[in-house]
């Protein structure tokens, strides 16, 4: 009973804030595009700046820092292995260039960055999905009250037909006045 209670006081917030279970394909798939995104921006900055080597670098010194040496030797040259039988690799026009190397270093960098900031960027990559459904809904609302508009406006005369003639957007005349109008003369007698 309680769980019930719960998810009818989400459903009533969700409907609350303007959102349906209709928007739900729109604002997943719009988390999961800035998802990879963010996970492909921080990678690549990662990449370019380099932080195990500029960043960490005091830390070097550490004693732990030691200790961790050897495993992470390890983990690269398996790394490195395993990226040399990855053929298809090189053929991604992105990283055709890269180093192997410093494309799993990046990589872990990228997650522990991530991962730091999880917290904020979740939230922020929900508020942003949110975002997205509300405008895509207001877009989709003035397109149809301008679609109506048009309707209306054709409907009652006071807007001209635009129709393709010739491979031009021409003005449609009204039929009361092509009533009154000759017809056109195509110049034979």
């Amino acid at each position: 009973a309680h769980r019930l209670r719960t998810m009818g006081r989400l459903k009533d917030y969700f409907l609350e804030q303007g959102l349906t279970p209709a928007d739900f394909p729109v604002a997943f798939v719009f988390h999961e595009v800035i998802s990879v995104a963010w996970a492909g921006g921080v990678w690549g900055a990662c990449y370019g700046i380099q932080p195990s080597v500029t960043v960490c670098k005091p830390f070097a010194k550490l004693p732990a820092a030691e200790k961790v040496a050897g495993a992470f030797h390890k983990a690269l040259v398996f790394s490195d292995t395993k990226l040399a039988k990855m053929s298809w690799l090189k053929k991604v026009p992105l990283v055709r260039n890269a180093q192997p190397r410093r494309l799993t270093v990046s990589l872990a960098e990228s997650l522990v960055v991530r991962a730091g900031v999880k917290p904020v960027s979740f939230g922020a990559k929900l508020y942003f999905s949110y975002q997205f459904v509300l405008w895509t809904k207001k877009v989709k609302l003035g397109f149809n009250a301008a679609q109506k508009r048009k309707e209306t406006e054709q409907a009652n005369g006071t807007r001209p037909v635009m129709v393709r003639k010739n491979g031009r957007w021409v003005r449609e005349t009204p039929a009361a006045l092509t009533l009154a109008l000759p017809p056109k003369w195509d110049g034979r007698i």
